[in-house]
């Protein structure tokens, strides 16, 4: 598998909270995709599916990602802590704040995608 970390996702979701994860917290948790991640709906994007994860470091957070199933691909799309103060606790479609946040680097993140503006990091899963 290849974890793509776009330059949207870099400076606006993992930046802020580096002290609390790193790249490779993304990657421990992602293994987990299978066994304990939540299916979003695809908001228009066919070609994979979002999945929401929790992410456990030195603080709970939760991340969704998006994975392209065909080509092995995992593009982590927002990261938060579980307590977020500007989206809540719930990171979830049904949160008008968080879905909104969801749609927003969705499409930042699609976009560096296409642009090349990313880093292909392989790890196993």
């Amino acid at each position: 598998m290849f974890l793509i970390l776009t330059k949207s996702f870099l400076k606006k979701e993992l930046k802020p909270l580096k002290k609390y994860y790193t790249v490779e917290d993304i990657k421990k948790t992602t293994k987990k995709i299978s066994s304990s991640s939540i299916r979003l709906p695809r908001l228009g994007y066919k070609d994979g599916e979002l999945m929401k994860l929790r992410l456990v470091s030195k603080i709970a957070g939760r991340i969704i990602i998006y994975v392209y199933k065909q080509k092995e691909l995992i593009i982590p799309i927002v990261l938060r802590l579980k307590k977020d103060k500007t989206i809540g606790e719930n990171l979830s479609l049904n949160n008008t704040k968080a879905k909104s946040l969801i749609l927003d680097m969705l499409d930042k993140t699609m976009n560096d995608v296409e642009n090349g503006d990313y880093k292909k990091e392989f790890f196993d899963s």
